[in-house]
């Protein structure tokens, strides 16, 4: 007689460190949890001609992990449409290249620049496509030259047309890289096209002409997509700023809201499933898990990872909603994410009255817009012995406090970052109560 055995292999430390990722983007499809609309207009604005694809959402909120899929669909891999059963015809076959904007990146002008330079961009195709690097030395000397390393190896009469060309008066950069991804599409290299993903757009301080200079190339290269990532306000702002730039992400701009419970169930389960299901969550503890994120995702990878981390330290296999709760208290005290940390002990300023006052107005926030009635904020800190919660809520629009709400109109305010007001309801208490 066969005996099975039915106990879980024990993970090993890597398998457990990476169940969850709160410090990385998801990118392999079997780890992508939820979002099947967003998935679907994605694929859409992809095989759509001549549009560009605009992801749209809150910090935390799981945009990166969405440019990354559209990032592997575009590039054939099929295995997410077929997981959350989305019809498809073909694979698709683009030259996709990923850029994430950086402080360097102050303007449109900068943005281009590094397109071309960039060697996990545009740098290597340039090189090794002749009619693209012609194109690019109309540019000088930024981004001509030797900087591409142009010069190295060429003959004297290459050398001579580079002169020739350099004598020339200096092109546009838009010019240039509209004809440097042209000479590239034209090449067949990719038969769909060329897909530059720009992530955290909205870090450009002046975004000014990246609108009109989408515009031309839709007319000039229709081989070349764009999908821009950032917050809402910065890709309207961009649309607005040439008069028919709103057609160019016509049916293409994916915004992200709040992922559901459901969902946020399905990133916990993916998890288990990763380890074998040899350490899982209660379920009180999973609901809790769910409740503390505020349908932010990036909470419940912060708070699996570390709840993950420290049942097997202490071979627990299964989660609790008391380990649960330990967990967010050591994230907290270790630090674990010092920005948020940091901001959340600039808002309070060491001040009990000023911790409950922020704690009410993350508690009372509407689900649909999030906006926050001070009435409903007051009452909750008056319960808590705080009278003067309108003198703090004064503070905490301030740069000295962070500047963590705004005032949307009388007796109304709204946390500019959602993911902020989810850590301050999730963070237990930093000041001891008097």
């Amino acid at each position: 007689m066969i005996t099975l055995d039915l106990t879980p292999k024990r993970p090993t430390i890597s398998q457990v460190e990476n169940a969850f990722q709160p410090a990385k983007e998801v990118s392999d499809p079997e780890k992508f949890a939820g979002r099947r609309d967003a998935v679907q207009q994605a694929y859409y604005g992809l095989i759509g001609e001549g549009s560009h694809i605009a992801v749209v959402g809150n910090r935390g909120i799981g945009k990166t992990s969405l440019a990354r899929q559209i990032s592997n669909l575009a590039v054939g891999d099929n295995d997410l449409l077929a997981k959350l059963g989305l019809a498809h015809d073909r694979k698709l076959d683009f030259l996709a290249v990923y850029f994430t904007c950086g402080e360097s990146v102050k303007s449109s002008r900068d943005l281009l620049e590094r397109l071309l330079t960039s060697k996990t961009c545009l740098a290597d195709w340039i090189y090794e496509i002749p009619a693209a690097s012609k194109a690019i030395r109309g540019y000088t000397p930024k981004v001509g030259g030797n900087l591409l390393g142009f010069e190295v190896g060429l003959s004297q009469e290459d050398k001579s047309e580079i002169e020739r060309d350099s004598a020339m008066p200096n092109h546009s950069i838009d010019a240039v890289f509209t004809n440097v991804v042209a000479a590239i599409a034209g090449q067949g290299i990719a038969p769909d096209g060329i897909l530059i993903v720009v992530d955290e757009f909205d870090q450009i301080e002046d975004p000014t002409g990246f609108a009109s200079f989408l515009k031309s190339l839709a007319t000039n290269s229709p081989k070349v997509k764009f999908c821009i990532v950032g917050v809402a306000q910065d890709i309207q702002n961009l649309m607005k700023e040439h008069l028919s730039s709103d057609r160019l992400f016509a049916g293409a701009i994916i915004p992200l809201p709040s992922m559901t419970p459901v969902e946020l169930r399905e990133i916990i389960m993916t998890a288990e499933r990763s380890v074998g299901h040899y350490i899982a969550f209660e379920e009180s503890a999973a609901e809790r898990m769910v409740s503390l994120a505020q349908g932010h995702p990036y909470m419940i990878h912060l708070l699996g990872k570390y709840a993950f981390r420290h049942a097997f330290q202490a071979d627990q296999r299964l989660i609790t909603i008391e380990m649960v709760d330990e967990t967010m208290r050591l994230i907290a005290e270790r630090q674990s994410d010092p920005v948020l940390e940091g901001r959340y002990k600039k808002a309070v300023a060491s001040s009990e009255q000023s911790e409950i006052v922020l704690k009410s107005l993350a508690e009372t926030q509407a689900q649909q817009d999030n906006e926050i009635w001070t009435a409903n904020a007051y009452k909750l800190a008056l319960d808590q012995g705080v009278d003067n919660a309108s003198q703090y809520v004064g503070q905490l629009v301030t740069d000295e406090y962070g500047s963590e709400i705004e005032k949307v109109r009388d007796r109304y305010y709204r946390f500019h970052d959602s993911l902020f007001a989810a850590y301050v309801r999730a963070r237990p208490r930093l000041v001891a109560k008097i």
